[in-house]
């Protein structure tokens, strides 16, 4: 695989390439680099902190930086900052995961904890009296809740592959929208 770019010229995994990329400041990311490589995993995360103020430094794309200190992977702080000094790199494809085996009834009773949370969180917010004495009486829009942490992880991850639960972001998940035939 050679250099993955997304649309506009932009790499798969890091994002719009800076144009320019003072000396200083790369030779700081790479010095950053060859001591996260050097340090062992407890006592790097100082250098990841410093790693990522270079890079902002350098005008990298802040998502990519955020995916590359949280993920703490070595090997791909050294891709980019190959990628930083104008080499092509090789992106591996994001492996595929299987879908959790869980048995379907504990899937259903998690169904049941998510609607019945859910039910609770739009009566708690359609409760809660305003800056007013009476409430508008407007309907709660709440459509995401965080998973009930009755059950874990892998059960509400094999509901989105279920197709029952949609993934919101930030832990957050949502019913999927049935189309009703008669509407």
């Amino acid at each position: 695989m050679s250099d993955a770019h997304g649309p506009a010229g932009a790499h798969a995994t890091f994002g719009k390439r800076p144009a320019v990329v003072a000396a200083p400041t790369l030779a700081e990311i790479a010095a950053k680099v060859d001591a996260i490589a050097a340090a062992d995993a407890a006592s790097a995360g100082p250098h990841w902190g410093a790693l990522h103020k270079a890079l902002l430094k350098a005008k990298v794309d802040p998502h990519a930086i955020l995916r590359l200190v949280t993920a703490r992977d070595a090997g791909q702080a050294g891709l980019m900052l190959r990628w930083l000094r104008g080499e092509e790199v090789e992106v591996a494809a994001p492996a595929v995961q299987e879908a959790p085996k869980v048995d379907p009834e504990v899937m259903k009773a998690a169904m049941k904890a998510f609607r019945k949370r859910l039910k609770f969180a739009r009566l708690d917010a359609e409760s809660r009296l305003g800056v007013r004495p009476t409430t508008t009486g407007k309907k709660a829009e709440i459509d995401a809740i965080i998973a009930p942490s009755d059950y874990p992880r892998s059960v509400w991850e094999a509901l989105v592959a279920a197709g029952r639960l949609r993934r919101e972001g930030g832990g957050f998940y949502a019913l999927v929208e049935e189309i009703d035939p008669d509407a």
